[in-house]
């Protein structure tokens, strides 16, 4: 009998050690994003108002591009902190910024990652000798699997297509959507092949079936001022721009959970990147970063970057524990 008690004990006990407990998720919405102001990038979180600005990294590598998991539960992010590797690799940490493991047991050169809707894959950029590639791969590391030529892909809605950008190597680059079945691909915009611009924030909203990315018609160095903010139907019809004509560049936006408002990277009166705010049909942005970064590394390097906007009323439901852990160890503890 005390064999069998023993043997109760370890089991229950080797099974809540292996079971994952699941992450504070945040009870409010949240952004999180990236910031250079201690003259390395590092990601940070902060309210929908821009207040309770908190830093969650804390390494001397640079972590960027920063995206929140469909239930709130992990933030993915990727950092060059392999340096032997001297190369971007993905990373999961939790909310708090605890926990930070790394996605694939073999290091490669990946970067802008997007989670699926079910939040079992995610979709990447893959650095390699012939080029950059789209992959697809589970969110376990187990998996990966190339399925496109470009970069910065983002999940449709209902999961089953991504949108991705082509054409970097000849200035004509182009958004393309990929059926994540079937792996055929059409050209969504520009569908004429002509000298033009859109930049690497490319995102599809999960609540209005609508893409959002800067867009540069004039594709040279000297017009980089032009690139502004437009939203696209996903049929390829309905292109807006979003803010005026006098605006300065825009780049980098990311959707609400809602659907009705887009974050962005502009130039504040000081010429420096910050983070700023509009609702969809106003044209007065609310500037939500205002960290005064020195000019160390460069004006690129020194910003504040937008990552991604959670809402818990817009999650997936955080999977329950099961109830059989407290149930046996109170069996355990009667004997």
């Amino acid at each position: 009998m005390k064999r069998l008690f023993l043997f109760s004990v370890c089991f229950t006990l080797l099974i809540i050690s292996t079971y994952p407990v699941s992450a504070k998720v945040p009870t409010t919405a949240k952004i999180v994003f990236r910031s250079s102001r201690d003259n390395n990038r590092e990601i940070y979180i902060m309210n929908p108002d821009g207040s309770e600005q908190v830093r969650l990294t804390h390494h001397r590598a640079d972590d960027v591009s920063p995206t929140w998991s469909p239930t709130g539960e992990q933030i993915l992010f990727a950092s060059d902190r392999d340096r032997f590797q001297r190369s971007w690799d993905l990373y999961l940490m939790d909310p708090d910024g605890k926990n930070v493991r790394r996605v694939f047991d073999k290091s490669e050169n990946r970067s802008n990652a997007a989670w699926s809707p079910d939040g079992k894959q995610i979709a990447y950029s893959r650095r390699e000798l012939g080029g950059t590639y789209v992959y697809i791969g589970t969110i376990d590391g187990k998996k990966e699997e190339r399925v496109a030529i470009g970069s910065s892909p983002t999940w449709s809605p209902d999961g089953t297509e991504i949108a991705f950008l082509s054409g970097f190597e000849n200035k004509r680059v182009q958004i393309n959507i990929l059926n994540v079945r079937t792996k055929k691909q059409k050209v969504l915009f520009p569908r004429e092949a002509k000298p033009s611009w859109i930049n690497g924030g490319l995102v599809w909203s999960l609540t209005t079936d609508k893409l959002a990315f800067s867009w540069n018609q004039e594709a040279e160095p000297k017009n980089i001022d032009m690139e502004t903010l437009y939203t696209l139907n996903s049929d390829g019809t309905g292109l807006k721009r979003i803010t005026s004509d006098t605006a300065p560049r825009e780049t980098l936006p990311v959707w609400s959970p809602q659907g009705d408002a887009l974050l962005y990277n502009k130039t504040d009166k000081h010429n420096r990147l910050q983070i700023f705010k509009i609702r969809l049909g106003s044209d007065v942005s609310e500037q939500l970063t205002d960290t005064f970064i020195p000019k160390v590394f460069g004006e690129f390097f020194q910003a504040n970057s937008p990552g991604d906007w959670f809402d818990p009323a817009f999650a997936l439901p955080v999977a329950p524990q099961p109830n059989f852990l407290t149930t046996t160890w109170g069996q355990v503890k009667q004997k």
